[in-house]
């Protein structure tokens, strides 16, 4: 005998609202700016909604900090801003231990130096892996220095719905493999990657790994340090709420610091800037990937 499926319970708006009532996220909401009640926002993967503490840190940044304190804000915080944010976003949202992820440029930037870093960390290996239906920014990234360098790209032709599966990227991976680069989330499907496997069949070839974040930090658990991650990069103003146009932030392992060396050699990624010396000298740890001054604005947005 079959049996009948159990009826599905009626729902009307006020069975929502009671769902709604009883949600433990519930209380999250009065954190943020909701204007119009009404308004089902499901874009939050473009840009997150604005908090309420947002634009009051802004305002005492307008008009106590830069509009009275003036350059001595630098002194007073400022210069240690985007590390400051990064070890923020290491703690809360990629599982990363503090002096390994740092707020600063855009996500296309940071993946630009990354993937500059890991290729000039693996001389006589001239092979980039990633797949087609990888977020666009990553593959121009890629296919641009691919052409700077004559390195030659190993595309995965994967599932675009399923995304790229370790199995795949096995099959892509060789003895001049020097980067694996993915999005631990895809754009387009929402799917999820097998970082730590991934990472592993990487490794065991003798390649470095580069993680685009953008998708998941904040949205799904990441925990970079516990799976080995080498390097990865992530933007700000989607899951993290920290407003259009907000600066990325970039993670390096901690082993990989010493080694490798970002292209952009920018004033405040020397040892001692203000210095103003006649020559390179790479500051260490983390901060030796910041390039150009902070964006202070940007980086208190994203720290809220």
């Amino acid at each position: 005998m079959t049996s009948k499926p159990s009826p599905t319970p009626e729902l009307d708006s006020s069975a929502a609202a009671r769902m709604d009532a009883e949600d433990s996220l519930a209380p999250f909401a009065a954190r943020f700016q909701v204007t119009d009640s009404s308004l089902i926002y499901l874009d939050g993967n473009s840009l997150g909604r604005a908090p309420l503490s947002t634009a009051e840190r802004l305002q005492r940044l307008v008009s106590y900090e830069w509009g009275e304190r003036l350059i001595r804000s630098w002194d007073e915080g400022w210069l240690e801003a985007g590390q400051r944010a990064g070890d923020s976003i290491g703690a809360a949202a990629i599982g990363a231990a503090p002096g390994q992820t740092l707020v600063a440029d855009s996500t296309t930037v940071c993946l630009y130096k990354l993937a500059h870093a890991a290729l000039d960390a693996r001389p006589g290996r001239d092979e980039i892996v990633t797949d087609v239906h990888n977020f666009p920014t990553d593959r121009y990234v890629v296919e641009g220095i691919a052409e700077q360098r004559g390195a030659t790209i190993r595309w995965i032709e994967a599932d675009p719905i399923q995304g790229p599966q370790p199995h795949e990227v096995a099959a892509a991976l060789g003895e001049r493999t020097a980067l694996v680069t993915l999005s631990h989330v895809g754009y387009y499907s929402a799917a999820i990657a097998e970082m730590a496997e991934i990472n592993r069949l990487a490794h065991a070839a003798g390649a470095l790994t580069l993680w685009d974040l953008s998708h998941s930090a904040g949205a799904v658990p990441v925990q970079l340090d516990e799976i080995a991650a080498d390097l990865a990069v992530g933007c700000t103003y989607k899951y993290l709420n920290g407003g259009p146009g907000a600066p990325a932030y970039l993670y390096v392992a901690r082993e990989h610091q010493e080694t490798l060396r970002q292209p952009i050699w920018g004033w405040l990624g020397q040892r001692d800037p203000f210095a103003m010396g006649p020559r390179n000298e790479a500051a260490d740890g983390i901060a030796s990937f910041i390039s150009g001054t902070p964006p202070i604005l940007g980086i208190h947005s994203v720290e809220e």
